[in-house]
């Protein structure tokens, strides 16, 4: 071959490969606070191009305008109730707009913002929170998890009437420790838990509050 032609040809491909990744630097900007991961939200390489992760797979299978690097992002709920990278969270839970409803502009928010391509990147799996109702409990209690049945996310409602070193352990329908997801010295109150059953299979799971004085369990069903 003509080294000319030859060296057309791989500025050609030079000049095509640097197309494509500036062609689709706009892709963060149209999903909520893609600004964070930049490029990462899509792609293995940081920086862009190469290889797509799980949640770009998703958006270049069946989340543009158009195919190829000119399209589009369409964000909404469809992509938004998805789970790109199987890590128990939505696009939209990691992206701060759970719902899909963003069209621009900031919303939720930034500092919790995790890569819904990364299954290693992910929200706090538990949240331990005061109850808006700042009464003081006259006794130890345990509720009824809600919703139940669940998937993949549940809330627990919990009392304690003095300060305690308090306990909420999972266990499966074998009685098999499962996950520890409170052990906390808690003052006086009223709490409620979110806790999510990641990497888990559908079936009958027990919780179970206990403190130096109190110790109760009760059932609850995640369903796939």
């Amino acid at each position: 071959m003509n080294p000319n032609k030859y060296s057309i040809i791989i500025g050609l491909a030079v000049v095509a490969a640097f197309t494509i990744i500036v062609a689709q630097s706009f892709r963060p900007n149209e999903i909520p606070n893609g600004f964070i991961n930049d490029c990462a939200n899509c792609h293995i390489n940081p920086n862009g191009g190469g290889t797509r992760n799980a949640f770009g797979s998703a958006v270049e299978n069946g989340f543009l305008s158009q195919p190829g690097p000119g399209g589009h992002v369409q964000w909404g709920s469809a992509l938004a109730s998805l789970d790109s990278d199987g890590d128990g969270f939505t696009n939209g839970e990691e992206l701060q707009d759970p719902s899909g409803v963003w069209t621009g502009g900031s919303i939720g928010n930034p500092a919790l913002v995790t890569n819904p391509g990364d299954p290693n990147s992910h929200p706090d799996i538990t949240s331990v929170d005061r109850s808006n109702d700042i009464s003081l409990p006259g006794n130890y209690t345990l509720e009824q998890n809600y919703p139940n049945p669940f998937n993949p996310s549940t809330v627990i409602n919990f009392s304690v009437p003095e300060q305690s070193n308090v306990s909420l352990t999972i266990y499966n329908s074998l009685g098999q420790f499962v996950e520890e997801i409170v052990n906390e010295n808690l003052s006086a109150g009223n709490y409620n838990v979110q806790w999510r059953a990641v990497n888990l299979s559908s079936g009958v799971y027990y919780y179970t509050l206990a403190t130096q004085n109190f110790r109760e369990s009760k059932k609850m069903i995640l369903v796939k």
